[in-house]
């Protein structure tokens, strides 16, 4: 019986160690964790917005309730996300052909350098250095070359 009594108070000897332990480290009443948990549930709302962003069909939430002016609508939106995609990868690839053409007489690394900028940026890359810079500024205009269209010389 004494013996189970000294395992009973040594385990309790050990919880109250790990729990100030645990205490010095992480306390539950610090309003700075209670800031933390707030903004993971507001993180949380964050991600279902994204979710419902990208998602296929808005209105498959309940899918019972779901009508054909639904299922237009969803078929709208999802058509204006993939042009809006396809438009974008479009001017980037636009951007990098133009990179590749003007840069031409360019050594390697600033033809490389150049178009992975094209290609990231590419409505930036055609309006601020293609149009603003080499068009309005130095009075070149890059001659594109019609058999190749991303000539990409070694």
């Amino acid at each position: 019986m004494t013996s189970k009594k000294k395992q009973s108070n040594s385990s309790k000897s050990n919880n109250s160690t790990k729990s100030k332990q645990k205490s010095k480290f992480y306390n539950v009443n610090d309003p700075v964790l209670n800031i933390q948990e707030s903004t993971s549930k507001s993180s949380a709302t964050q991600y279902s917005d994204i979710i419902d962003l990208l998602s296929v069909s808005p209105s498959a939430s309940n899918p019972n309730a779901v009508t054909w002016q639904d299922q237009m609508t969803d078929f709208a939106i999802l058509f204006l996300k993939y042009g809006f995609l396809v438009v974008v990868l479009t001017l980037n690839f636009l951007g990098l052909s133009v990179s590749l053409n003007c840069n031409a007489d360019q050594e390697m690394t600033t033809r490389i350098f150049s178009g992975i900028f094209a290609f990231f940026f590419g409505f930036v890359y055609l309006i601020v250095n293609y149009y603003t810079y080499k068009v309005l500024s130095q009075g070149k205009i890059c001659k594109m070359n019609r058999e190749k269209l991303f000539p990409f010389k070694v």
